[in-house]
């Protein structure tokens, strides 16, 4: 399969809780049109953010209908289909194939994990099959616990995976990032995946990012990518001033649960995180909304 690469900001969005706890698909069509109206080129479905492992088989299938109907071929739709039993893969696989979205990718599971460089590319081989017609990025991530050097696990997949795309790459580990832009003679797309280190990333070639925050900051991140272009040092250094006080708003009200607040200032209500996450109240909620939305008016 010859390799698309990504360009742009791809949004990792929520998916949307009503307050019974139940999955408001109506909601993903007001998430697209914002992602569209902010610049975002894509949407990875179902993956951390989106608490894709926190749903059932049959709300991921219909998540990713309604993205795919609301899209409207607008967005480049990339789908995590990763699950601990390789059947619900299977079944999660296959659908996206038949919806024709732009790829799929996986996170390894994390409870019998893969033991090995060869165990891993055995199983992303049979989860990249079950949309043999779709590009695949296997998903690296920390929170796995599948820690192997991924220039390695490229090589090692490299003409074993016909679909092989490249790697979702979601570490702080700018090094290893490097490593693997040049792995297989630079054959595979790494996007970046941490927002924070998204000047960095830029200054190493980075075309493509995928993350959260771009769900209601993507103008910020813009904006530093224009003044990157330009040689303007002095405006990365104050629009990633404005991301990392985003994403610090993250990291002190548990993640998930602030992303989906930060959402009301759009005026995009994605409920609260599943359990075993914790929900915020409604006052913390507003503070959240207060303090973001002075952290773009800067």
């Amino acid at each position: 399969m010859e390799i698309e690469r990504l360009r742009g900001l791809i949004a990792a969005p929520h998916t949307p809780f009503d307050r019974n706890g139940m999955v408001a698909y109506p909601v993903i069509r007001q998430q697209a049109e914002l992602l569209l109206e902010q610049g975002v080129t894509g949407a990875y479905i179902s993956g951390t953010t989106g608490e894709g492992v926190s749903c059932s088989v049959e709300e991921r299938l219909k998540v990713m209908d309604a993205w795919s109907e609301a899209s409207a071929g607008r967005l480049k739709l990339i789908v995590h289909i990763g699950a601990l039993s390789i059947r619900d893969v299977e079944t999660l696989g296959r659908h996206a194939n038949e919806l024709r979205v732009h790829a799929t990718s996986v996170v390894p599971p994390n409870y019998f994990k893969p033991a090995s460089l060869a165990s891993l590319v055995r199983f992303c081989a049979l989860a990249a099959a079950t949309a043999p017609d779709t590009a695949f990025y296997y998903y690296h991530t920390v929170m796995s616990g599948v820690t192997f050097p991924m220039d390695k696990f490229l090589e090692a997949a490299d003409g074993v995976i016909p679909n092989l795309a490249g790697i979702k790459f979601n570490s702080p580990d700018l090094y290893m990032y490097q490593n693997c832009r040049h792995a297989c003679g630079g054959r595979y797309d790494i996007v970046y995946g941490v927002d924070e280190f998204f000047a960095g990333a830029l200054a190493l070639g980075a075309e493509c990012f995928i993350g959260s925050t771009y769900n209601y900051m993507a103008p910020t991140y813009l904006e530093v990518w224009e003044a990157f272009r330009r040689g303007d040092m002095a405006g990365v250094d104050r629009g990633m001033r404005k991301a990392c006080l985003g994403v610090d708003i993250l990291v002190k009200h548990g993640g998930v649960a602030a992303g989906k607040a930060m959402m009301l200032a759009h005026g995009v209500d994605c409920g609260d995180p599943r359990p075993p996450l914790d929900r915020l109240d409604d006052a913390t909620k507003r503070r959240i909304v207060e303090e973001f939305r002075r952290i773009v008016a800067r």
